[in-house]
């Protein structure tokens, strides 16, 4: 089976790598970021506090930021297939999730520590290991039987964690996330894992504007034209930019409201 098969680094390399200039993976990475601040400004409720003239637009950001999501969960499996280090790569997941906190803590409850919420890198971090420890399960045993039940089990073990730690995005991002993981090998198969992981965002609800159908699948055009390749970018940026982000919302609703 396809998604069962680990291939060495070139090979999966080669299922990607276009000769072409977009999409590279910081355009991509730019693009999730944009949509997300977008989705920000209204989700913390700082646009629909600003009076009903601003709804609508608040409701169309909240839509333009479903892109979002999906471009970090697909990057996320590219981050673990490339990494060289796992154990940089997951303290550097955990820093971050830790120091984002009271930012997301912040704008989205107006509390410096809230305890029923808490930010999607964590949530990252842990269909992160989940993904690890799945391909450490399929390099080590050829038996198939072994690897659908262990690749369920860590499944469920990974996306109870995020529901019982009340991560953003909780289990269904997690599940995203595996999902594009056993996909990796296709970009087909790519497609189809974003369609379904991502299908409890097909109906996104508005204040003003009554439903929006599908927005979220505006990624799969986006993450087919990746070209394979990093392009210019520094990886503290996005980093960093998570917590900066939120907490300059935050700021905001303070000055406005």
């Amino acid at each position: 089976m396809d998604i069962l098969k680990v291939n060495s680094l070139e090979e999966y390399n080669r299922i990607w790598n276009r000769d072409r200039s977009y999409l590279s993976a910081a355009h991509l990475k730019w693009i999730a970021v944009f949509t997300m601040v977008l989705s920000h400004l209204a989700q913390t409720n700082l646009m629909y506090n600003m009076g009903e003239e601003y709804w609508f637009m608040a409701d169309l950001f909240v839509f333009i930021g479903r892109i979002a999501m999906p471009i970090f969960c697909f990057f996320t499996v590219q981050a673990v297939i490339h990494t060289k280090n796992y154990k940089k790569y997951f303290f550097r997941l955990l820093a971050f999730a830790l120091v984002a906190e009271v930012p997301y803590d912040l704008a989205f409850y107006e509390e410096p520590f809230y305890s029923y919420g808490q930010n999607v890198i964590f949530t990252i971090l842990i269909a992160a290991l989940a993904i690890f420890f799945i391909e450490k399960l399929l390099k080590r045993y050829e038996n198939i039987i072994i690897n659908i039940a262990g690749i369920i089990l860590l499944t469920i073990a990974a996306m109870h964690l995020a529901v019982l730690l009340r991560t953003d995005y909780s289990s269904k991002g997690v599940l995203a996330i595996v999902l594009l993981y056993l996909a990796r090998n296709n970009k087909i198969l790519s497609a189809l894992a974003l369609m379904i992981g991502f299908l409890f965002e097909f109906e996104v609800w508005g204040s003003v504007i009554p439903i929006s159908y599908g927005f979220v699948y505006l990624a799969i055009p986006l993450i087919m034209l990746y070209n394979g390749k990093k392009g210019k970018q520094n990886k503290w940026a996005f980093y960093i930019f998570y917590p900066a982000h939120l907490l300059v919302i935050y700021l905001l609703k303070l000055l406005i409201l």
